[in-house]
């Protein structure tokens, strides 16, 4: 089963991954991750899309992490896609946390305001909007609906 978590940075994509794959085995993919499958880029996106295209209908899950809009073109017709959201102080605050000084520079602030809406025209199965939100719970959720769409 192929499970597409999607979202801007900082919506809780990569924490929602790791809740799922607390309650399942999955094969991870996060951005162009697959570039490791093949030794050129356009060989490791023919292997990729294959992979994404063989899972989607197989009982072994992977879970692929869509980091760029431009990502989707890989994603197979059909696929369950999980939109994650969150308010977008609540993403700036979770990208502070990363940085070494705990603070949001300007540049970094006015990068998250920009990026705003570019997921927007992805289709998906299912929004979550993670702010607050016990991932635990979330995981269940996904994972029960993507049986159901299956």
């Amino acid at each position: 089963m192929l499970i597409v978590i999607a979202g801007e940075r900082c919506t809780g994509k990569s924490a929602l991954a790791r809740a799922i794959m607390e309650k399942i085995h999955a094969e991870f993919f996060a951005g162009r991750d697959y570039v490791r499958l093949a030794p050129t880029e356009p060989e490791a996106v023919d292997k990729f899309q294959l992979l994404l295209a063989e899972k989607q209908r197989s009982e072994d899950y992977v879970i692929f992490l869509l980091t760029e809009p431009d990502l989707f073109n890989l994603v197979p017709p059909g696929s369950f896609v999980v939109m994650c959201r969150s308010r977008l102080e609540t993403s700036k605050a979770r990208f502070a946390r990363q940085m070494p000084d705990g603070e949001l520079s300007p540049s970094i602030a006015a990068m998250l305001e920009r990026q705003r809406g570019s997921f927007d025209h992805i289709p998906h199965s299912l929004t979550l909007d993670t702010d607050g939100a016990d991932l635990s719970l979330l995981a269940v959720e996904v994972l029960e609906q993507a049986e159901e769409q299956r």
